[in-house]
């Protein structure tokens, strides 16, 4: 493997836990916003 190829699969490697982390993060809240508009849930005051 060239060095080139050494550095992307390095790049891809170490940068695919945080976007994984935040898509889930992200995906939670929108089917937790999803979910509450669904029911109903009224803001608290």
């Amino acid at each position: 493997m060239s060095a080139l190829e050494s550095l992307i699969w390095n790049i891809l490697g170490y940068s695919s836990m945080p976007i994984i982390f935040l898509v889930g993060f992200i995906a939670t809240a929108g089917v937790s916003m999803l979910a509450l508009k669904i029911i109903g849930a009224k803001p608290l005051k």
